[in-house]
């Protein structure tokens, strides 16, 4: 098995990149597939915090240092996904990548995704980063600035002559008057958009829990959306559960007599 080596990337930081690159993973898993999620955003290592503050012992710089070999680094997760971690220690934001695509090739022999969550921005750690990665994903947000900068690393991403899987725009309002639309972001990045994930309150509250929304509340409407993707990935159609509008109206109906 030779898993396909996916880096979710981004322009700018805070545009929701590693709860998609988990949730994603999760939909995947899902599916029945194997999913390794890698941390490579030394500088903010944020992976662990979403999978419930999981702690392993062996890190991702271990590794890159040759101080571990990678099935140590990698850890199950009761989701049923697979995961290599990276350290929070200030000392560590930047390590030596010459082996970051040995690793990530290691992690793909027994993986048939491995998804890596990338650092934000654009520079030379990043295009590092990049480069050890088969395909991308840019995980943008529908303004100018994220656009723009989405467009950056687009743009990067073709001087490589690497290949770009599409955009997925996350935390839309879907109001055209206060934000870019589709078609405005394909123009911007001259890629695809994958997915259009709406601003969500579940998905909030699923990362204050640590709990991937697929699980925290897999029928709200970021959740769907981003199982349409992880579906599209497989080249499958998804079918919204029957009844999945009546059913968050209920629950959104139930936590309000609650308050």
């Amino acid at each position: 098995m030779n898993g396909r080596v996916i880096g979710l990337i981004s322009g700018k930081g805070g545009v929701g990149k590693t709860s998609m690159c988990v949730n994603i993973g999760v939909g995947l898993k899902q599916l029945g597939k194997e999913v390794t999620l890698v941390d490579a955003d030394f500088s903010a290592s944020n992976l662990g915090v979403h999978l419930g503050r999981y702690d392993h012992p062996v890190k991702m710089q271990d590794v890159l240092h040759e101080e571990a070999e990678p099935s140590s680094a990698i850890f199950r997760h009761p989701t049923g996904l697979k995961a290599i971690t990276a350290s929070n220690e200030i000392h560590e934001v930047e390590p030596d990548l010459s082996l970051l695509r040995d690793v990530l090739e290691e992690a793909g022999k027994e993986s048939d995704y491995v998804l890596v969550d990338c650092p934000p921005g654009l520079n030379s750690t990043v295009e590092k980063v990049m480069e050890a990665c088969d395909e991308l994903i840019i995980v943008t947000m529908p303004t100018q600035t994220a656009g723009i900068n989405a467009a950056q690393i687009v743009e990067k991403a073709k001087q490589r002559h690497q290949a770009v899987l599409g955009t997925i725009v996350n935390k839309m309002d879907n109001n055209p008057e206060t934000e870019l639309v589709e078609r405005e972001v394909e123009m911007m990045t001259e890629s695809d958009v994958l997915a259009k994930v709406p601003y969500d309150q579940k998905m909030k509250e699923s990362l204050f829990h640590n709990t991937p929304l697929l699980v925290y509340d897999p029928i709200s409407e970021a959740a769907m959306e981003i199982r349409k993707l992880s579906h599209a990935l497989e080249g499958q159609q998804y079918t919204e559960p029957r009844f999945a509008a009546i059913k968050r109206k209920l629950i959104r109906l139930k936590e309000k007599i609650k308050r």
